[in-house]
């Protein structure tokens, strides 16, 4: 790819701290992902301190303060440096993309250690660009950014298909947004019982796009099912 100069990266770096704060900083992600009939989730946190990996740059400053210096675009070219072989580049080049992961990620997989420099444990994105998490005590926290293609990094018998995203700030208990939802899934379908019983504040779900359920005649029809169900 064309070479960055840093007074690029920075304008890159204003415009996706601007994107990390709006969409992600602060919030929770609950990635809902499915593979035959098998349903899996895992939980994603999003800090200010996270923002810095992202960005594939290096900085002598702490982690936070480089997050509110790039959100008040205070932030200077002789501020950051590069990483060698063109890994910034590559990083800064997919970075807007991924600051709207909870509405774009598609797929989930498991790491397949096939980096050596690159510690993760899970990714969560597209066949163009991901996220690597690290599991730190049951929560994922996202370490990196990636120009690939998940296939050619994860375990393919991880490999999942992204059928629903919630978000929610941090200090809530249950998700109330729901951020994307895959086509020909309802919000009720038995494939969310027992994570929506658990996770999701179901009574008060909110979505920017019109939440699909199913329908009153499949809710009847299911309901004359298990009523049989039960007779027998």
């Amino acid at each position: 790819m064309p070479e960055v100069s840093k007074i690029e990266a920075v304008r890159i770096i204003f415009k996706c701290a601007k994107l990390y704060s709006e969409n992600l900083s602060g919030r929770n992600l609950l990635f809902i992902s499915q593979s035959d009939s098998k349903t899996e989730f895992f939980e994603a946190a999003f800090l200010p301190a996270n923002f810095l990996h992202l960005t594939g740059v290096r900085t002598s400053g702490k982690r936070e303060r480089f997050f509110e210096a790039a959100l008040n675009e205070r932030l200077r070219p002789e501020d950051i440096h590069f990483e060698s072989g063109g890994t910034t580049e590559l990083k800064l080049s997919i970075l807007p993309q991924l600051m709207s992961i909870h509405t774009n990620a598609r797929m989930v997989g498991d790491y397949d250690n096939s980096r050596p420099l690159l510690i993760a444990d899970k990714f969560a994105g597209t066949v163009t660009a991901a996220v690597a998490f690290m599991n730190v005590n049951g929560i994922y926290i996202p370490k990196s950014a990636l120009r690939v293609d998940m296939r050619d990094i994860t375990i393919k018998a991880t490999r999942r298909r992204v059928i629903a995203i919630f978000s929610k700030p941090r200090n809530e208990i249950l998700y109330k947004q729901l951020t994307y939802i895959g086509k020909g899934i309802t919000i009720d379908g038995s494939v969310f019982a027992s994570v929506l019983r658990e996770r999701v504040d179901g009574q008060n779900l909110t979505a920017s796009f019109p939440i699909p359920r199913k329908s009153m005649q499949e809710r009847l029809t299911e309901a004359q099912q298990e009523a049989v169900g039960t007779a027998l």
